[in-house]
């Protein structure tokens, strides 16, 4: 395989990863000091005024382009599909040897059940 194939593969895999937790994330604040996350691991205080955000653009890590099925998006634009993506570049830089520490080093929201 050659390095976009991996890439690309390791950006569906982180994609798919992912959805279920974003599935399970409660909305519900437990309290008036709890703190909301923003992309890139920025967080404020619920209750302040939201950032403004328009939709992904290529080149944000929540703008996919291509998935597992190989559903291109077209020139310019992202998918309508939850998700992020990391290169092989960004994992590497976490100098996690595994994938579970490497994402939660990534994105503080990830969390890894399992394992040995």
């Amino acid at each position: 395989m050659n390095k976009s194939t991996i890439a690309l593969f390791l950006g569906a895999v982180v994609a798919l990863a992912a959805s279920p937790l974003a599935i399970a994330q409660s909305t519900a604040p437990t309290s008036n000091n709890s703190m909301q996350a923003l992309p890139e691991g920025q967080v404020q205080p619920l209750g302040s005024q939201p950032v403004k955000q328009g939709p992904p653009r290529p080149g944000d890590r929540t703008c996919l382009q291509t998935t597992g099925s190989m559903i291109p998006a077209k020139h310019g634009s992202c998918l309508t599909v939850p998700g992020r993506s990391y290169n092989r570049q960004d994992i590497q830089n976490t100098g996690e040897t595994t994938m579970g520490p490497a994402l939660q080093k990534l994105d503080p929201s990830v969390t890894i059940h399992g394992g040995h």
